[in-house]
């Protein structure tokens, strides 16, 4: 069973640790969330493990890391993104379902709209569920088609177990947007808000690395998990 606020205060160490022994890193990790396959060959050296922070040398090699954890990533999304285009493409047809339905009936046209919207947010959770593990694996291997070996990653979230692991995402997810929240307001009041937005992001970026690191590592067995 996961300790989710065990990893959490960890991560958070983990990540003060990253800004505060080399405070050098901070405009790099803020910059780098711009030019994001930077940022993810940054998270591909949290996966790999270890209690301290990775140092950002060889650049070439962070980004060929990302552009392989953006490729897995992308490919992912690309079910969930299709979706959504459907969706939106026939956007006045359901709105004309909506309008003309009977209400009160779970068969009807509003009731369909609505099993919809479900499948779709179902089609997210198991994408999210599945690409973290398969861009774990990824960041571990250097190989995108271990992202993809989806009986090894059902069977790794066996490991961790299915409600741990389900937790374990709703927990973050519920982390990163009340810490994300005001990265967004910021931006919305002036350009300027855009310094300390991209530093609060650069932060739950390290963040998320290593609190998924942690969760991916319980899977692993004992041999492995040192």
């Amino acid at each position: 069973m996961i300790d989710l606020f065990a990893s959490a205060e960890e991560s958070a160490a983990f990540t003060m640790a990253t800004i505060r022994d080399k405070p050098v890193r901070i405009p790099l990790l803020m910059g780098m969330v711009v030019i994001f396959p930077l940022i993810h060959g940054y998270t591909a050296r949290i996966y790999r493990g270890g209690s301290e922070s990775p140092d950002l040398s060889k650049p070439l090699e962070l980004l060929i890391d990302g552009i392989r954890l953006t490729i897995v990533s992308f490919i992912y999304a690309l079910p969930f993104i299709g979706a959504i285009i459907i969706v939106g493409s026939q956007g006045d047809l359901l709105l004309n379902l909506i309008t003309h339905a009977e209400s009160g009936l779970i068969f009807s046209e509003i009731g369909f709209v609505f099993f919809l919207i479900v499948g779709i947010i179902l089609l997210y959770a198991v994408v999210i569920l599945f690409s973290m593990i398969g861009v774990i694996r990824t960041a571990r291997t250097k190989k995108i088609r271990d992202g993809f070996a989806f009986s090894a990653i059902l069977a790794h979230i066996r490991r961790i177990g299915v409600v741990s692991y389900l937790s374990a995402v709703v927990f973050y997810t519920i982390i990163a947007f009340l810490v994300s929240l005001p990265a967004g307001y910021m931006m919305e009041l002036s350009i300027i808000g855009y310094i300390p937005a991209f530093f609060i992001y650069a932060m739950v970026t390290v963040f998320a690395a290593r609190y998924f690191t942690l969760v991916f590592e319980s899977g692993l067995p004992d041999s492995s998990n040192q």
